[in-house]
């Protein structure tokens, strides 16, 4: 299995920076000093704790492991475990030559293999459309973790292929999967979900081909290197008629590059490409040699490695503008200085052509990347429950997700994860509140376990108010502690700063301009957050600091995208003295 290679100029490094921090946020800045969260109540959780277990279920047997950056499930053979995730832990060692911006620091990440029993089928999420949509991994995230699926039970599925159309007259062909390249895919989901705004999915296709035909070895690594095939200087096809029949062969097993799949085929209608979303069928499952998935290779790999990289700079600018302004083709225009029908004109001749500056590094003996070592041991009741349950829980089953978390709790386990959960999916309100309390106690590394507390108080408070029917400074302090605590913990919430603009808000003693520095920290790290930063310029208004909320308020007007909050920050603007705006 030959994984990319990555040896890469500087200029090309900086490209793919720019391209991620188009959408990643800001990094968060330090943690202020929070205050004394320990407050002396008791908390009652409920009676499940036992010591026979002879009428619980038999505990699934998985296999449990860490590597860089994730816990790991696997219900699959050891051997075959080690082996692949040993291949990961390389292939992660060699992105990160391209892309070395750190990683935004989550509360949890893990892995989950399902080699057999059908378990992968558990986690498809919630409301996505199943027909005709072939798919072996998955990733799922929320705010503060993430998990990867790989179905290595799917070996072989039928999938469209345009190759498989060209070189037998079939539609269809039985696509080999290859479980080492699902992991890379989803791993590169993974870096490119860190902003605040999901790239557009022709842009994450794009580079996630591009990422996974890295080619490396012990001593190289080779990045965006496209072969030429026999014909294809000359403009003709590589599966030309005589070509032989090894040659054929070899065209329809597994995935090809996108010069020989688009070689005799139209393009999907530039527009329609570009506007294709995340759930539609075609970005759900793009294995095998789809059009559009290998028109999105061809489109990103021609701005960033093809005609001496003219359109790297236009590319960077397009996806930056798509994170607030709607897709056009006037957009695109005024971008590459092209329309539609000329970009798919110069994309056709780089398919006959495919001339481009691929980058290659030569490795030093201490950069030569070696396998890991993989120990696997039997997955205990909690490391079960905690990241089964959290996967179930990010796609959107909490039924399913509470059964595994409640069987780990009557197995024993209190652990602070498992609480959390467990009061995330909760139905019963007084047995949620007591997991959320509970949980933080604990001292959970999950913000937003303290949002949660901290909304549950507010919600006492507003029910029962001070004598003005504001908050009373007690209420305050109790509803900003675990608020404070919340921002020690990765990652940063936008929940975290909304709760305490509206604690501000509506509090009897109206905040000082020095009292809401910790809202500046929140609208550094959320500044497309349209409601925090209207609520933020108006309590800076009110405290009559007029030219920071004009300041804030300007910013949040660059990066709103909806008509009603762009309407709420121009009359907030408005009313604002002349100095400040």
């Amino acid at each position: 299995m030959s994984i990319p290679k990555i040896r890469a100029t500087r200029r090309m490094v900086v490209t793919v920076l720019l391209l991620q921090l188009v959408f990643v946020g800001l990094t968060p800045l330090p943690a202020q000093a929070a205050p004394q969260t320990a407050d002396g109540k008791t908390v009652e959780l409920p009676k499940m704790t036992v010591t026979d277990v002879a009428g619980l279920p038999e505990l699934e047997s998985w296999r449990y492991t860490r590597i860089t950056g994730f816990e790991v499930l696997s219900n699959a053979p050891d051997r075959e475990t080690k082996r692949l995730l040993a291949d990961f832990a390389k292939f992660q060692q060699a992105v990160h030559l391209i892309w070395p911006a750190p990683l935004k620091p989550l509360s949890a990440a893990s892995i989950i293999l399902c080699g057999r029993q059908n378990k992968f089928d558990a986690f498809w999420p919630a409301g996505t459309t199943v027909e005709g949509a072939v798919v072996p991994s998955l990733f799922l995230r929320n705010r503060e973790q993430v998990a990867i699926v790989v179905d290595l039970q799917a070996q072989q599925v039928t999938v469209s292929d345009p190759v498989a159309l060209l070189a037998t007259g079939g539609a269809s062909v039985e696509y080999q999967v290859d479980h080492y390249r699902q992991l890379y895919r989803e791993y590169v989901h993974y870096l490119l979900s860190q902003g605040e705004v999901r790239p557009p999915a022709w842009l994450e296709e794009g580079l996630a081909q591009i990422i996974m035909d890295i080619d490396l070895t012990d001593r190289s690594l080779i990045y965006g290197k496209i072969d030429t095939y026999r014909g294809s200087a000359t403009g003709g096809s590589p599966l030309e008629a005589d070509a032989d029949d090894a040659t054929v062969s070899s065209a329809i097993v597994g995935e090809q590059p996108f010069n020989v799949v688009l070689q005799t085929h139209r393009f999907v209608p530039f527009g329609q490409f570009l506007a294709l979303t995340h759930d539609s069928p075609e970005a759900r499952s793009p294995l095998g040699n789809t059009l559009w998935a290998k028109q999105a290779y061809a489109f990103v790999h021609f701005c960033l490695f093809g005609e001496n990289l003219r359109h790297k700079e236009a590319l960077i600018t397009f996806v930056g503008r798509l994170a607030r302004e709607p897709l056009s083709e006037a957009l695109f225009k005024d971008c590459f200085k092209i329309g539609y029908a000329a970009m798919e004109k110069q994309l056709r001749a780089y398919l006959r052509y495919t001339k481009h500056k691929y980058q290659k590094y030569d490795l030093q003996a201490t950069d030569r990347l070696s396998a890991a070592s993989i120990e696997l041991s039997a997955a205990t009741a909690t490391q079960v429950g905690v990241i089964k349950g959290d996967a179930l829980r990010l796609a959107r089953h909490p039924d399913a997700a509470l059964s595994d978390y409640l069987l780990a709790y009557r197995r024993g386990s209190h652990e602070p994860a498992l609480l959390a959960g467990l009061a995330a999916v909760e139905t019963n309100p007084a047995l949620a509140r007591n997991f959320t309390d509970e949980a933080v106690k604990s001292g959970v590394n999950r913000p937003s376990a303290y949002v949660a507390q901290a909304r549950l108080r507010l919600a006492d408070f507003k029910a029962d108010p001070g004598p003005d029917g504001k908050l009373t400074s007690v209420q305050v302090s109790s509803v900003l502690t675990p608020l404070f605590k919340a921002r020690d913990y990765p990652p940063r919430l936008p929940e975290t700063y909304e709760t305490i603009a509206e604690v501000w808000a509506q509090s009897a003693v109206a905040p000082k301009p020095e009292h809401l520095g910790v809202l500046d920290e929140g609208v550094r790290n959320f500044p497309r957050d349209s409601d925090l930063l209207y609520r933020t310029a108006k309590l800076y208004q009110q405290a009559g600091a007029a030219p920071t909320a004009a300041s804030i308020a300007r910013l949040g007007l660059r990066h709103a995208t909806d008509p009603a909050a762009k309407s709420r920050l121009e009359e907030l603007l408005a009313t604002l003295p002349a100095a400040g705006k």
